[in-house]
C-alpha cells in the first residue's frame, strides 16, 4: 500500500490513487452493510430484547468502551452466527443472528450466548474493526497465494484473540462454542468432557488442512485452547 507513495515516479502518479481508491472502497462496503442493519433488522435497546442489551451493556463496560455500541438482530435462515464491524469513521456495532439468540431465549442458557457477546466485542476491543487494521490487509485479499494461506491465517488468529478475551470475561460461557456443532436443540446433551478428550487426541492430516484453509480454527483447536488457555495453532 506504501509502495505508490514512496516510488511515484517509477509507478506513475496514477498508482497514487490506490490508497484513498482503497479507503473510499472499505468506506462504501461498511455503509451498505450497516445500511442493511438499519434497514432490516432489529436495533436492540432497553426495550428490545433487553436481557441480551444489558449483557452488551455490561460487557461494553468491563473491556472499558467509552460507548455502548450498537447491536442488531437478524434472521438468517437458520444460521448461527454473530459479527463485529465498523460504520468507518462513525461507530461500531455487532449483529447477532437469530437463531443462536432464541437458544438462550428458549433454553434458559445466556452464559453461552455472553460468550458469544463477548467474543464479538473482543473484536472491536482488538482493533480488528478499524478501517487502518482493514486497510492495512486489504491487498492480501488480491495476491493468489497470500489470500489462502496469510488472509486465513490472520483471521484464525483473530478469531482465538477473541475466544480467549472471552472466555476472562465469562469462565463460565465455555461451552458456547459447541452450539456452533451440536446445533441449538442438541448442544446441552453434548458429554462436554468426553469432548475435550477429542480435542487432545492426534489430530492427523486432513484436519490439519481442513484448519489451514479456514478463516476459522477448526472447533477441535478453539476449544482445546480456550480449555487449556494457552495460544491456539494457527497452522
Amino acid at each position: 500500500m506504501t509502495v505508490p507513495l514512496l516510488y511515484p515516479e517509477e509507478l506513475g502518479p496514477e498508482y497514487i490513487l490506490v490508497v484513498p481508491a482503497a479507503i473510499a472502497f472499505l468506506s462504501f462496503v461498511s455503509g451498505q452493510t450497516y445500511g442493511g442493519m438499519m434497514s432490516n433488522a432489529i436495533k436492540l435497546s432497553e426495550k428490545q430484547f433487553p436481557e441480551l442489551y444489558e449483557i452488551i451493556k455490561r460487557l461494553s463496560h468491563e473491556l472499558n468502551f467509552k460507548e455502548v455500541p450498537d447491536a442488531f438482530l437478524i434472521q438468517e435462515g437458520g444460521l448461527l452466527n454473530a459479527f463485529a464491524t465498523r460504520l468507518y469513521f462513525r461507530k461500531n456495532y455487532v449483529v447477532f443472528y437469530a437463531d443462536i439468540v432464541e437458544v438462550a431465549y428458549r433454553e434458559g442458557d445466556f452464559d453461552s450466548l455472553e460468550f458469544i457477546v463477548a467474543h464479538e466485542l473482543a473484536h472491536i476491543k482488538a482493533g480488528h474493526v478499524t478501517l487502518l487494521y482493514n486497510l492495512s490487509i486489504f491487498p492480501i485479499a488480491f495476491v493468489p497465494v497470500l489470500k489462502d494461506f496469510l488472509w486465513t491465517a490472520l483471521s484464525r488468529a483473530r478469531e482465538y484473540t477473541s475466544d480467549r478475551i472471552a472466555i476472562r470475561l465469562v469462565p463460565s460461557g465455555e461451552k458456547g462454542l459447541i452450539v456452533l456443532s451440536a446445533g441449538e436443540h442438541l448442544y446441552k446433551v453434548v458429554d462436554y468432557e468426553e469432548y475435550l478428550e477429542a480435542t487432545i487426541s492426534p489430530e492427523g492430516f486432513w484436519v490439519w488442512t481442513t484448519n489451514l484453509f479456514s478463516t476459522h480454527p477448526v472447533l477441535l483447536r478453539r476449544v482445546r485452547a480456550i480449555n487449556e488457555d494457552r495460544p491456539g495453532k494457527i497452522f
